[in-house]
């Protein structure tokens, strides 16, 4: 697994970014909220991408490069650094 590109794992999250449609990321994301459940095509840190399904609303812990936009059917969702 290539090494964590995270500053500092342990702190909380200090900036939020709103996700509308395919979103690359400067830093890997600490946490995903999403306000409305549905799903979401996400990259991984380690590359691999994937479509999780069915993500319901609230905080996820994931360490993601990216979102995809297309397939994208979750809402209101903040990318946290």
């Amino acid at each position: 697994m290539p090494e964590s590109k995270v500053i500092n794992q342990t702190r909380p999250a200090v900036s939020g970014l709103a996700v509308t449609g395919t979103t690359n990321f400067d830093h890997l994301t600490r946490a995903v909220y999403i306000g409305t459940e549905g799903d979401l095509p996400v990259t991984f840190s380690d590359g691999s991408t994937v479509t999780l399904t069915n993500v319901q609303n609230g905080y996820h812990p994931l360490e993601l490069q990216s979102i995809n936009g297309t397939g994208l059917t979750a809402g209101g969702v903040i990318a946290l650094f």
